[in-house]
């Protein structure tokens, strides 16, 4: 399986899971999008698309088959060079283990 397609398989969640599983680490991303959030042209689903993916690749990168507990956060900014939208985006980077039932 290519790079890409096992790291979209990855789970987010914004709660625990109901799995056996090991934590790797906490991890954090943040994207920046200079725009502003009220531009009826803007789509806060893609921005949040955008650090999810993120989100995934890092735990990729830690071997980790979910994040759990993720947390989003945003702030809109006016800055120098017009209005901004910043997310702050963290969670637990966990890989599930495998459990045997029975003898």
């Amino acid at each position: 399986m290519e790079q890409q397609e096992r790291i979209e398989q990855i789970l987010l969640s914004t709660g625990n899971v109901n799995k056996p599983y090991i934590i790797r680490d906490l991890i954090f991303v943040t994207e920046r999008v200079f725009i502003d959030i009220f531009d009826p042209n803007f789509d806060p689903n893609k921005a949040l698309a955008d650090v999810a993916y993120q989100l995934k690749s890092k735990a990729f990168s830690y071997g980790a088959t979910a994040v759990i507990n993720c947390h989003f956060e945003h702030e809109r900014i006016n800055g120098e060079e017009g209005p901004f939208f910043e997310i702050f985006a963290y969670g637990t980077a966990v890989q599930f283990t495998q459990t045997t039932i029975g003898g």
